[in-house]
């Protein structure tokens, strides 16, 4: 498994390719979760119900700070058993992904659970166009791993 030092230069790399202003960071699974519960989205589907953890979200966005937030218990759940070369190529592919809701996020008029799921909407479809390949490796491991 990459380390967390590894993952953090490749996400940094592309931020710095693609010239944004945003930071990166690891959260200890608890505090992910409680960063996770700041989205409406997130919020909603807990609320009916669903484990977190088997949600398999293992980065997410925060408006407010510009950061991207990594989780290495659900990165290691996903990605355990994958060669260093996939880990690395879905590493990209989840940081294309928040870099599309940071994007994004200044068509959002607020904050609200239609806003996040158009953002969401959004930024699936942006990555998709752009990246077939990241799309395409990241849906195929998520579903890997998926309960639904």
């Amino acid at each position: 498994m990459l380390s967390e030092h590894e993952i953090l230069d490749i996400a940094k790399n592309i931020i710095k390719k693609n010239k944004l202003n945003l930071r990166i960071k690891f959260l200890p699974y608890k505090k992910f979760l409680e960063e996770a519960k700041k989205s409406p989205l997130i919020k909603k589907v807990l609320e009916e119900g669903h484990d977190f953890y088997e949600l398999n979200v293992p980065s997410i966005f925060s408006h407010k700070t510009n950061t991207i937030y990594f989780n290495k218990k659900i990165l290691m759940k996903l990605l355990n058993d994958e060669s260093i070369s996939i880990q690395k190529r879905f590493i990209a592919a989840i940081t294309y992904h928040e870099i599309f809701h940071y994007l994004n996020k200044y068509k959002l008029k607020n904050f609200s659970f239609e806003s996040a799921w158009t953002s969401e909407e959004k930024s699936e479809k942006d990555f998709k166009k752009n990246f077939p390949a990241l799309a395409a490796l990241s849906k195929t491991i998520s579903d890997k791993h998926s309960t639904f």
